[in-house]
This record gives C-alpha cells, structure tokens and sequence, in this order.
C-alpha cells in the first residue's frame, strides 16, 4: 500500500491563500486529527468551513477551507485532502510539518501527479502537458499544453497503436495456427503501414512548434566588440539586462533572458564580440559565442551602420550561411554610410539600440521570418522525447515494408512491428521504463 503524502501546492512566500495538499490511503484519517468542523461523514468533491489545530495540545492554527476528494474519483486515483488557509508562509510551513509529524511523507516532486499517471487517470503525454502549463510562456503555448492534456495528442497515438496491434494479432495467429488460419492480406497490411507512417509524419511536422512555444526560439545576438549588441539586447527587453560600457569586451560571457515577440516566446543571448584576442578569459567567451550561433534558430548580426562589415564578420557570415540571419545596422543615429551594402541573400534592419529608432521595425521583421520559417500555427505540439519514440517507430516500420516487399516469413514482420507499437506506446506510458518516468516528473515543482 502506499505511503501518504504531503506538500505545500501554492508558491513560497505571504499570500491571501495557502494550500497544504495530502494523498494517499491515510489523507481523510489524517485530516480530521487536525480539522475540525463540517458535517460527518465529509461529503466528497465539496468545500467545508471549519478550524486547524494541533491534536497534541489543542493548540489552534488556524480556519479555512477543506476539500475532501475521495478516491478513485480524485486527480491522483487516491484520497486527497486539501487544506485552503491564510496564506502566510510560516503558518503553512508550520501545518505542514504537523502533518509531517502525524505520519505523512513529503512529496517528491511532480508525486502526486506521478500517482495520477500510475493510477490510469493521466496517460504520460498528459502528464507532461500539467508541467507545460505550469512552465508555460506564451498564451499559445498554453492552449498547445491545455489541448495536449485533454488528449488531442494520445488519442490518434492510441488509435494509430490498436490498428497496428489488430496487424500483429492477424499476424501471430497465421504464425501460430498455420492449418487453420489464412495469411492475413498484404494490402490491409501495407494500408495500415502507409496510414500509420502518414500519422507518425503529421505528428513529426509538430515538434518545432512544440519546442519553440514550450521552451522558447533561441535567438543569439552577434558582431564586434562595441557595435551596441548588449544595448540591442536592452532595448529589445525594455530593461537593462546587459551592462553596456564604451569599453570594448565588456561582455565576456553569454548572457541569456526570455523575451516576448508579439506573443511568440524567445530565449535572446547576447554573447561576447567576436575579435582576435590574447586573452584567455575573453577567448572562452568568444568561444561560447561561436556555440550560442550553433544553437540558435535565429541569429541577429550588428554592426555599426558608419563603418559596415569587417573582414572578420564577413568571413563569419560565410560560416553561418546555413542559419537563418538578420544584419542589424547599429547606431544610425550617429550616421549611416549609404555605400554600405547588405551582402546578398541577407535581410537587414536599421535602428539605434540607443534610441529605439528602427526597433519596431526590426521587431516586425522578425516575427515575419520566424512565421515564415516556423510553421508555429498547430493544434498540438510534440516534445523531443515524443519526437525520438516517432522516429523509433517509423524507422520499425521502414524495416517491416522492405521486409513485406521482400515477401520474407511473417516472423520478421512481427519482429519489426512489435517494436513500433512499443515506441508508440511509450509516447502515451503505455510501455516505459521507470527511469524515464522518474526524469518527467522531477521537472515538477513539489506539491504537484
């Protein structure tokens, strides 16, 4: 039997409402050693007034609120109680290590969500979509996390699964039963193949919508030494972020913020100026420039308007022509050389970090590439280990049609086909080792 559960459910620090959550076979004997009001039995799913008080000495906490939710019919499957107090922190730190104290555990993170997943009533994929919404940056990425938990993404993986089972079963029962069962037809076979593989390339043409609304689109700010790169960053954030000097090499490392584009979540990085230098410390941070321009989806390249590209940035420009970048002219307010060509194939902006001139348009331009680049408009939105089970499965299936046009025995297409339904089955936890479920719900705050 499991053990019971506690943890604090709202944010640390003083509010209006604090929430002390327990779950488990003893949360209701537990709560009333400390509650006391309400009528008896506590009805389930309804709020009841009444006080908190230590059962030891009698000693009153304080009143609130209790939630009794009876197992099965409950978030995590078990009994769950919740205490809604004032919300002063010491006073929910202080009923929380009473409920400690009167035999509860305290919950590991993401646990009573774990429990929820354990118990059948969130399949994984549902799972991960309670932690989207509560890490969620943008109102579109909310909506692709609120779609995800109510099943838009484990229903087709379910289904697209049983058809491929119901492939198997007419397989193993030809395989086991050979005098009394016909071979199952290869056009069914190869139909459910083809509409299995189409379903797993809809989903595949999801994942950069999903990583970019979940965790944001990695944008490195880039150029010389003091061509504005951390004012650029500054003005982008509306606030100082970066320290900016008339110093050059003032940035020595990465620095990093999130940053809204008209509602499209960026993770900005401004990054050390690339020159040729001595210094040791300056090298790294050159160094991790050059890895923040690997990385990024989207790479803005200043320069001062006056002076146009050097030598160097230009032979950095060849380097970079597989990623996605933008020439930003810096510092137009301090006058631009109109001779100052933007090479080709490159878009530009012109602004004054300094002054904000230019930069609504520079915004503009951006938020055009990343929608012509990104197809960011999906219904759903799948995550990297979803992508990584999908490219598993359709990589077993690709084997089960050359081993089909192959006309080989029908062990081999078992053998192959097995091993997509379990890939898909992981996506949803229908097949999933424990340490893959323990690394999803450490992402969880406590409490959750």
């Amino acid at each position: 039997m499991p053990d019971t559960i506690a943890a604090v459910s709202t944010p640390p620090g003083n509010g209006a409402i604090g929430i002390v959550r327990l779950s488990g076979p003893e949360a209701a004997s537990l709560a009333r050693r400390v509650f006391r009001g309400g009528p008896k039995p506590w009805p389930s799913h309804k709020a009841i007034f009444g006080s908190l008080q230590d059962p030891r000495s009698g000693e009153a906490l304080d009143q609130g609120l209790l939630l009794y939710m009876q197992g099965p019919h409950s978030y995590t499957g078990e009994d769950i109680v919740e205490f809604h107090c004032h919300g002063g922190s010491f006073l929910i730190r202080n009923l929380l290590q009473l409920l400690l104290e009167l035999g509860a555990r305290l919950a590991e993170p993401g646990e009573f969500t774990q429990r929820a997943f354990l118990n059948g009533r969130l399949d994984l994929t549902q799972a991960e979509a309670v932690a989207d919404l509560i890490h969620g940056q943008s109102r579109k990425g909310l909506n692709l996390a609120a779609h995800q938990l109510e099943g838009h993404l484990s229903q087709p993986i379910r289904a697209v699964r049983h058809d491929l089972i119901g492939i198997l079963a007419a397989i193993e029962a030809c395989i086991d039963f050979p005098d009394e069962v016909d071979p199952p037809d290869q056009i069914l076979i190869r139909t459910g193949l083809d509409a299995a593989r189409t379903e797993i390339v809809r989903l595949l043409g999801t994942s950069d919508a999903g990583r970019i609304w979940q965790e944001g689109l990695k944008l490195a700010i880039v150029g010389e030494p003091n061509v504005g790169k951390s004012t650029l960053l500054n003005a982008l954030l509306r606030y100082d972020r970066a320290i900016v000097s008339e110093i050059p090499g003032t940035t020595r490392d990465t620095v990093e913020d999130n940053y809204n584009l008209r509602g499209i979540p960026v993770r900005i990085i401004d990054t050390a100026g690339l020159r040729q230098t001595t210094d040791v410390i300056e090298a790294i941070g050159i160094e991790r420039s050059q890895k923040a321009v690997t990385e990024a989806d989207l790479v803005l390249v200043v320069a001062e308007a006056a002076s146009g590209l050097s030598a160097d940035i230009t032979a950095q420009l060849a380097h970079w022509r597989d990623k996605d970048l933008v020439l930003v002219w810096n510092k137009v307010d301090q006058g631009q050389a109109d001779n100052r060509d933007t090479p080709a194939g490159l878009v530009s902006a012109r602004v004054s970090a300094l002054t904000g001139e230019g930069l609504e348009a520079l915004e503009t331009m951006l938020f055009d590439l990343i929608n012509k680049h990104h197809n960011l408009d999906q219904p759903i939105g799948i995550n990297e280990r979803h992508r990584l089970c999908l490219l598993r499965a359709d990589e077993a299936l690709e084997r089960m049609a050359q081993t089909l046009a192959a006309d080989l025995p029908l062990d081999f297409l078992a053998i192959d086909l097995k091993e997509a339904i379990v890939a898909f089955g992981e996506v949803i936890g229908e097949s999933v080792s424990e340490e893959v479920i323990n690394e999803i719900f450490h992402r969880f705050c406590v409490g959750k």
